[in-house]
């Protein structure tokens, strides 16, 4: 069992292609102190993918049971990431934890513009697709304005093209954008 890691011990264990069979402990042992969980966020933007994808694992898995670890200079760099990272997992672990932690109070026209691409990529990973789904309607809550292009999107994909996981998210975001008057 891992006890009192250190940044350097993090790094160490993140690096290990074991760690992905004890990640809970590594997510226990981060949630100690706001010094493990800052170590840890860091990571996630390491050089060394495998260590970001890991470390935003990590990140996602507490941001899930402690939102408000994700602080307003935490979103933006998270989103500036999610503008910036070609790596599937880390682009994965990092738009979930912008829609469980919410997004920037500024939020980047690029960020908006790639998350629509994603959405709406027919080839795209499904997780990215529903993820940026979501994060769009967070968007069209915060700003109404949007919600006509949302709708127009989900309305006029063809499901036939999507899976059914995509699909039934789509259908639960135009019930949702429905439901509010916001469509």
């Amino acid at each position: 069992m891992i006890l009192f890691l250190s940044k350097m011990d993090y790094r160490a264990e993140l690096k290990n292609p074991a760690s992905i069979g004890y990640i809970d402990i590594i997510v226990a042992e981060a949630m100690k102190d706001a010094d493990s969980f800052s170590t840890i966020f860091e990571l996630s933007f390491d050089a060394d993918k495998s260590i970001a994808w890991k470390a935003a694992w990590v990140c996602n898995k507490i941001c899930r049971i402690n939102p408000e670890v994700i602080t307003p200079e935490r979103r933006n760099r998270i989103t500036n990431e999610v503008i910036h990272t070609k790596h599937n997992g880390v682009l994965r672990s990092m738009l979930s934890i912008l829609v469980d932690g919410g997004l920037p109070a500024q939020i980047p026209v690029e960020f908006i513009n790639l998350c629509f691409e994603r959405m709406v990529s027919p080839k795209g990973d499904v997780s990215h697709q529903v993820l940026s789904m979501k994060l769009l309607y967070q968007i069209c809550l915060a700003e109404p304005a949007f919600a006509p292009e949302l709708t127009a999107y989900l309305e006029n994909i063809s499901p036939a093209d999507y899976t059914p996981g995509f699909n039934t998210t789509r259908k639960k975001i135009l019930k949702l954008l429905y439901s509010r008057h916001i469509a």
